[in-house]
């Protein structure tokens, strides 16, 4: 009996997500071979949507300097609506129930407005490339 309830619990792990861990500043998705920041900047970086772009291409963490902003596509891969304190995949130590830039400016706006993801309720949205979001940075896994 002790053993199948070991068993359970084991697949139970492993089958949950591939969301997991990397040191401390990160969590990888070996599903979608994506690398996530996740440390406190995440929770303390605003910035404008043009400002965001920039500190993701000239970050250097983690001994990469590969990072960028992610894609509104890429965020729907870590929302997670079963968590409702913060509609995040639970791997994520650090969060913001507020919203978060994405890569695209609309064109028919003429890129006055971009993509955000709001983690208040998982869902996205777009607003003024002059306000001020949150910032988490993500990198593909090579």
């Amino acid at each position: 009996m002790r053993y199948l309830i070991l068993l359970v619990l084991f697949l139970s792990f492993s089958l949950a997500n591939d969301f997991r861990r990397s040191g401390k500043d990160a969590v990888v998705d070996t599903s979608n071979k994506l690398m996530w920041i996740d440390n406190v900047s995440v929770v303390k970086t605003l910035r404008t949507h043009e400002e965001a772009i920039l500190y993701c291409a000239n970050l250097s963490f983690l001994g990469f300097t590969n990072w960028r902003i992610p894609k509104l596509e890429e965020f729907e891969l870590i929302v997670d609506k079963k968590n409702e304190k913060n509609y995040i995949n639970r791997a994520f130590k650090f969060n913001v129930p507020d919203g978060y830039w994405a890569e695209k400016a609309h064109w028919r706006t003429l890129w006055f407005y971009a993509d955000y993801m709001h983690f208040v309720s998982g869902t996205p949205y777009y607003d003024s490339r002059h306000k001020n979001k949150y910032v988490r940075c993500v990198r593909e896994l090579r």
